[in-house]
């Protein structure tokens, strides 16, 4: 597969009228195929049951079969496993969530070229999991690969050890490699859900045109996607003359907008008030800009950043 493309697509430019529409989803979950409380089948029951539309049971080491479990028609099921080949770069075990494979590999024998370059060759997809709470550092733990699709710039597991989000590391792999990455927002679910701690806390709203694996998967890997632990992302409509930078946002009920740009970045707010509607200025000559809708609540999406020389 090719590499992570460096301009995205525009989910918004995807419109209804040419068939496509949102379908939400989680690509990071485990069962008691490795250290997950629940097993296959009722962990896919349960995320169907919450309006989901897609979802991997990526279990630790080992691929959860897709036909060892009953899957709803209309549902999309992604086989997939996180893999963890050993750091040669000093840093802690690598986290990779792999998505669309199907032969198992000695991941903690491989050197990690090797594990992203195997799931490659199967035709799959290889994210960075939550790096704030692996510790990663990206000069030194990521930049010596190459193939990723993107990173997982939340992770509702490790909020709870303080460090769920993964959005510096994010900026700095993408300011670093002078390139844009989509992103994955996840449960990375291990628990019940009636432990009320790391199911349907996240997810990943991706733009397709139909419900088939091949289409989630485009959509992620092109960027046609934004993650989120509550708030809508609508639209985004960026107006740039050369100098200068307009953008229009419209989200469900925020109080602030970020607009996370490769150096320094812009807020908009109303004074605590809610808003539907934001137009404002972007900060000049940046390379990229990514924003952050927050909600009522301090909850949070994430859009995948727009390549702004293009």
């Amino acid at each position: 597969m090719a590499d992570a493309p460096r301009n995205l697509v525009d989910p918004y430019s995807l419109a209804d009228s040419d068939g496509y529409f949102w379908v939400k989803g989680n690509l990071h979950c485990h069962t008691t195929n490795s250290d997950g409380r629940v097993e296959p089948q009722a962990r896919l029951d349960q995320y169907v049951a919450q309006g989901y539309d897609f979802l991997c049971l990526s279990d630790h080491r080992k691929i959860t079969r897709v036909d060892t479990v009953d899957v709803p028609d209309g549902f999309v099921l992604i086989q997939g496993a996180e893999l963890h080949p050993a750091n040669p770069f000093g840093g802690q075990v690598h986290h990779f969530i792999c998505l669309n494979i199907d032969q198992d590999m000695a991941c903690g024998t491989m050197p990690p070229q090797h594990v992203i370059d195997n799931v490659r060759e199967q035709g799959g997809q290889v994210w960075l999991a939550h790096p704030h709470w692996s510790s990663v550092n990206i000069i030194r733990d990521t930049l010596p690969l190459k193939g990723f699709s993107g990173i997982e710039v939340f992770n509702s597991t490790c909020r709870f050890m303080g460090r769920g989000e993964g959005a510096v590391h994010w900026d700095d792999w993408m300011s670093l490699e002078d390139r844009v990455y989509p992103c994955l927002a996840n449960d990375d679910t291990h628990g019940a859900p009636e432990d009320n701690r790391d199911t349907y806390e996240s997810w990943t709203m991706a733009r397709v045109k139909e419900r088939t694996t091949e289409a989630v998967l485009e959509a992620l890997a092109t960027g046609a996607s934004y993650g989120s632990t509550g708030p809508e992302i609508h639209s985004i409509e960026i107006n740039s003359n050369g100098k200068s930078a307009e953008v229009t946002v419209k989200c469900s009920a925020a109080r602030r907008i970020h607009a996370v740009q490769d150096t320094y970045g812009t807020e908009y707010r109303e004074g605590g008030e809610l808003f539907t509607e934001a137009t404002f200025s972007l900060r000049n000559n940046a390379r990229w800009v990514r924003f952050e809708i927050i909600g009522p609540e301090g909850d949070k999406a994430w859009s995948n950043p727009v390549d702004l020389r293009s």
